[in-house]
């Protein structure tokens, strides 16, 4: 929900006239896109590289969270992830966009994206790759 316009105002002035909207999510509501932790395995990103044929930055997919499983792809299965004392549910699959062909230091590529498309299982409600999972918090730590 959006918090205010006033705020909103107030906000896109200070980040110098860039146009933002501040929004909250109400306790125990589930708004897409603003799940707080998106966690990948590094295994299965040296998984997905090696069926690519390239390498691809961690940065590239923007993860919170890089976690070091046993196998490719464990990640994809976790329900809940313990972080000291906090533990983290699983909300959803990470479909994939475009971003993803913009290394951070600004470089671009059209490598990843389609090796993703290649690749990777689809999302059914969008049909975009998937690779990462989105963690809410259950319980704070």
């Amino acid at each position: 929900a959006v918090v205010s316009t006033q705020s909103t105002g107030w906000l896109t002035e200070v980040l110098g006239g860039r146009s933002v909207t501040l929004v909250y999510s109400p306790e125990g509501a589930e708004v897409p896109g603003l799940d707080p932790v998106l966690i990948i395995g590094r295994n299965s990103l040296a998984a997905f590289e090696e069926v690519a044929g390239h390498t691809m930055e961690m940065e590239r997919f923007r993860p919170n969270i890089v976690t070091v499983e046993r196998r490719p792809y464990d990640d994809e299965s976790w329900q809940e992830v313990i972080v000291g004392e906090g533990v983290l549910e699983f909300s959803y699959r990470c479909t994939r966009c475009l971003i993803t062909n913009v290394a951070p230091d600004g470089t671009r590529t059209d490598q990843t994206m389609a090796s993703l498309r290649a690749i990777r299982p689809r999302c059914e409600k969008t049909n975009k790759p998937v690779f990462g999972s989105y963690f809410k918090v259950k319980c704070p730590g």
